[in-house]
């Protein structure tokens, strides 16, 4: 009996530390989306370029993480079977970065079953951050048509060391990318 109530209590102490790691993490929201017409088994050369339409966040997008967020880029490709070509690859990956302020509106409902002799009332609280984003689309080089895009959203906090930056914006574009099919292996290749 003592065995079980041991067990009971480190499952719940376990499950409670688990929930409060999760909650407290700074863990981006990754999505996807892509043209379901075109078959993206197909390809096997790309190359990657920052976004030229768009307006980069000026510390997001700088020079240093450009070259972090290309190299990081090319490192995951190849790491898929793809086959970097800077003369004329089948894809072209575009990357950009910003980063957006929002809100958050927490209401405390305070009212209890005793509000009628101790009062009740209810607090809101606005809470003020930045939101950073990665996107990465990814066009067919014939048509320039994009066939795929992949994002990740959420609180950033820069870590403070070089090796951390390069580690998190390559486990990032890894986390956009991982939903990217494979390169396929077959006798076609292209030099």
């Amino acid at each position: 009996m003592k065995n079980l109530k041991f067990r009971m209590k480190y499952l719940l102490y376990t499950g409670l530390l688990g929930m409060l790691l999760v909650g407290c993490s700074q863990a981006l929201q990754v999505s996807y989306d892509y043209d379901s017409s075109v078959n993206l088994k197909q390809f096997k050369t790309f190359n990657v370029e920052p976004e030229t339409n768009l307006e980069q966040d000026p510390l997001l997008g700088s020079e240093l993480n450009r070259r972090r967020l290309q190299d990081a880029v090319v490192e995951v490709m190849e790491g898929k079977g793809y086959k970097l070509d800077k003369n004329n690859p089948e894809l072209i990956v575009r990357f950009t970065t910003d980063v957006k302020d929002r809100q958050q509106v927490r209401s405390n409902n305070m009212y209890s079953p005793y509000m009628w002799w101790y009062g009740g009332g209810n607090n809101i609280s606005t809470y003020n951050y930045q939101e950073s984003r990665f996107i990465l689309n990814i066009y067919q080089n014939t048509s320039d048509r994009m066939i795929w895009q992949g994002w990740a959203a959420g609180k950033v906090k820069a870590p403070s060391k070089k090796e951390d930056r390069e580690s998190m914006v390559k486990n990032t574009m890894a986390d956009i990318l991982r939903t990217f099919p494979q390169a396929t292996s077959d006798t076609y290749s292209r030099n």
